[in-house]
Order: C-alpha cells, then structure tokens, then sequence
C-alpha cells in the first residue's frame, strides 16, 4: 500500500509537470490543440499607431481542450497575408501564453511586414501562419528583442534580407547608434559585404529619418498635348525630394490615371505631394512627420 500511493504520487506529479511545458503555436495547431484567428492589429489599439512595425499583429487563440496550456508564441515566425496584395508581417519577440481550458485569448504581438513593396496590412487582413523562419532571421530578431527595438529600424533591418534593402538605411533611424551599429554589423556579416560607411557631421547635429508612405491615384481630364509629373517636395520653392511620376507627356484626349507609390525615410518636417501639370504645381497631399 505504501508503494502504490507513491507511485500514484509520482504520476501526478509528472503529469503536472507536463502540463507546464508550453507548446510552441505552430505544433498547436497542427495537433488540433488550440484555434487561431490572425489579423492585423487596429492602429488606434497599436501603442506604435502603425498598421506594419510595433504590435500590429493580433493573435485570438481557442483552446480546444478543457485544460489550462501554456502556448508558445515565438519570434521569427512567418505570417502569409492571405490578402496577396499587402504585406505579409513576421513576428519580432517571444512570449507565452497562457490559456484556461474551453477559453479564448486575444494577444497583440510585436511585428514587421516583409514585404517592403506591398501596401500596409489592415485590421481587415487574416494571416495563416506557415512556419518559422531560419536562424538568418531568428538572430536578427533576437537583436530586436534586446534592444526593444521593434519600428523603423527594424523594418529597414528586415528589409535588407527580404527585400535587399541598402544596409545604410539603417543609419539615421534610431537615438542610439549602438542599435543601429549592431544592426548594421549583423546584416553587413550575413550578407558578407563591408559595413557601409557611415555619414560624417562635422559642425551639423545627426538628423534622424522617420519613415512615411504614400499610396494613391489621381484622374485627370485632357483636352490637349500635357506634361504631368507626380513629386514629393518641401516647403522650399517645390524643391523636389522625391520623385513620385517622373514628367510625362500625355497626347491623347480623355481621363488618364496616374497611380504613384512611395514608401522611405525623412527627416521631421512638412512636406507635400505635387503635381507639376505644364510646368504649373498643385498641392494634392499634406504630409507631417512628427518623429516616433
């Protein structure tokens, strides 16, 4: 008798040790052990207000059993955008949690989009996780998650490996040179070329870039031979800071449509999207960077 209530003690205690060990996302569905319904985060509920970097992304899971699980949310992990024209996000940091049994639980994890040519995921969007991504970008995000840097300097750090970004578009983006620096060298290493040089302020402060999008359409109406050209410029005399639509010559009567996308880095400031129509601008867009 003295044996067996041991033994009977042994047993429970292994089985709530099983129970305690957490059960990474991807397995859990595939077991059938838990449920998830995956969109973008709204923006307003985003500490970051970004529909693409900070936490962006929100996970509701169901527990599908009637016990307590522990489920294991991890960095790097690949999230399709089943919308296919906007952009599919991968997570940047690891967490756990935790789920009573029948019960669900909404998480709003830290993400980047990978995708740095498509338009901006949205609260409407629904993801399908696929898998998690090799240790090239397990590592970069473990740099993420010690620095707690999860905005611009992160995406311009992914971009570099999904969308060949230039490593020097890393610099300029955050107050510590010591996260970027540390950015710039991990992917400098793995892609194997030299750390770009960066730029040298003599008399003039460092000027941080923030980043801004622009995505839109205009449709005008032609009676005759027109010039039309699509600019970002800034307060100074329609000085051109970035080309949206290059001047074109339209010769055909009618409605045409330009569409233009941009999506880089300025510094804080105002700027505004310009149309030159025969040499003549018109403001079509304000934009204000205020900083992160």
């Amino acid at each position: 008798m003295y044996i067996k209530t041991i033994f009977t003690l042994a047993l429970s205690a292994l089985s709530f040790y099983a129970n305690a060990i957490p059960v990474n996302l991807i397995d859990a569905i595939k077991l059938h052990k838990v449920e998830a319904v995956i969109t973008g985060n709204l923006s307003t509920n985003n500490p970051q207000g970004s529909s693409h970097t900070g936490k962006c992304l929100l996970l509701n899971i169901k527990n599908n059993s009637s016990n307590k699980i522990d489920i294991k949310i991890e960095s790097a992990y690949y999230f399709e955008n089943l919308s296919k024209s906007n952009q599919d996000l991968m997570s940047t940091e690891n967490m756990i949690v935790s789920i009573a049994g029948n019960e669900s639980k909404s998480v709003a994890i830290n993400a980047l989009c990978s995708e740095k040519s498509n338009a901006s995921p949205s609260v409407k969007d629904t993801f399908k996780l696929i898998k998690k991504q090799d240790i090239a970008y397990a590592n970069l995000t473990n740099i993420f998650e010690k620095y707690k840097c999860y905005l611009n300097t992160a995406q311009q750090a992914l971009w570099c490996f999904t969308d060949n970004n230039a490593i020097d578009n890393i610099y300029d983006t955050h107050t510590d040179t010591l996260v970027e620096n540390t950015l710039v060298a991990y992917v400098s290493n793995v892609k194997g070329v030299p750390v770009p040089a960066r730029r040298r302020f003599v008399d003039v402060p460092r000027i941080l870039r923030y980043p801004v999008e622009v995505d839109s359409s205009i449709s005008i109406h032609i009676e005759r031979t027109t010039t039309i050209g699509i600019y970002i410029t800034d307060t100074n005399q329609h000085h051109v800071v970035a080309t949206l639509f290059d001047d074109d010559t339209e010769t055909r009567t009618g409605t045409a449509k330009y569409s233009y996308f941009y999506r880089g880095q300025l510094p804080k400031g105002t700027y505004f999207v310009e149309m030159k129509k025969n040499g003549e601008w018109v403001i079509l867009k304000k934009i204000i960077i205020s900083g992160q």
